[in-house]
């Protein structure tokens, strides 16, 4: 099994939810998803709609 070694407030980001993976961070204003309410990445600005399915 491999570990993710990369940024975790992507993946908070990615999922919308503060998974508190930097522990103390999460807590405080600087967190990514507090500043930057959005998926990241070239596309991260449009949300998906929801389907009714």
């Amino acid at each position: 099994m491999s570990r993710y070694t990369g940024p975790r407030c992507k993946i908070c980001r990615r999922e919308g939810t503060k998974l508190f993976l930097k522990g103390e961070r999460c807590f405080t204003d600087r967190c990514a998803l507090d500043r930057r309410n959005y998926g990241p990445g070239e596309h991260g600005q449009r949300r998906a709609r929801i389907s009714e399915y």
